[in-house]
């Protein structure tokens, strides 16, 4: 009978595993703001500076370089070693899309891969899925995130993170200019993924999670997530503004962290 019932105890592992979601969360977000600014360079240029579209680190090709043919390689090569960009987050390697047609057009797919592509020394890989799925009743576009496969290797043999989601981002702000730093996104949907310590967790969004290009963390909303023989564990990112704080509540205690 004892084997039914909950632990009640929030214990260190869990507590790790929340912080690694956390992770996750920003560095997911921080590859779909990379690849929607690489998809506004290639619509507003064929020409505009992929340095300022990449927070000041690397640069942007594009293959063919013409506005007819379709679908289009962009590559966002942040270079061989650890870059420190404008955003606060230190990028190297690089990300690959393959467009359909232009980011903002209903319909578009890009799928995205990753060549020994570190963020603050953390390796991604995997392939996304990003699908153009028009508006929304408020005129916002909104795009599907398939996400079924990716891995995070932490830094100094610190772990993996395996991670599957699927989930729908809306562009709330900055859409109709032609720089990327007034760009907003929230995010709502559903994950699983295995912690460093191999967790399982399943989670999803209680209230949207905000992000902003320019901003290193998530800015606000809460994740519900469940762990086997645990209660309910929900993470507020916070009121909005950009920083590093948040807090997993357990029973009724609060435990901030510090993301990383």
């Amino acid at each position: 009978a004892s084997s039914c019932l909950k632990h009640k105890v929030f214990d260190q592992k869990s507590q790790n595993a929340t912080k690694d979601l956390a992770l996750g969360e920003n560095i997911f977000s921080d590859a779909f703001k990379q690849v929607g600014a690489g998809g506004q360079a290639t619509a507003d240029s064929l020409g505009k500076s992929g340095n300022e579209m990449m927070a000041g680190c690397g640069t942007l090709t594009i293959t063919p370089w013409d506005t007819v043919t379709w679908p289009k390689t962009v590559v966002l090569d942040f270079g061989p070693d650890n870059c420190f960009g404008s955003d606060l987050n230190q990028r190297r390697g690089k990300i690959i899309c393959s467009f359909s047609y232009w980011f903002q057009q209903p319909g578009t797919v890009v799928t995205v891969n990753f060549d020994n592509y570190h963020v603050n020394d953390h390796k991604v890989e995997g392939t996304k899925v990003i699908t153009n799925q028009g508006r929304n009743a408020a005129q916002k576009l909104v795009y599907n995130i398939n996400f079924p496969n990716c891995v995070i290797t932490k830094p100094n043999g610190a772990g993996v993170i395996n991670w599957s989601t699927n989930r729908t981002h809306v562009w709330a702000e900055g859409e109709g200019t032609w720089t990327p730093f007034d760009d907003v996104w929230t995010i709502t949907g559903s994950a699983t993924a295995v912690s460093s310590e191999n967790v399982t967790c399943n989670f999803s969004t209680q209230t949207d999670l905000n992000v902003k290009f320019g901003c290193k963390w998530i800015r606000s909303g809460i994740l519900d997530i469940n762990i086997d023989g645990l209660s309910p564990i929900t993470v507020n990112y916070g009121p909005g503004t950009c920083d590093a704080n948040a807090v997993a509540t357990y029973n009724g205690v609060e435990y901030p962290f510090v993301m990383q």
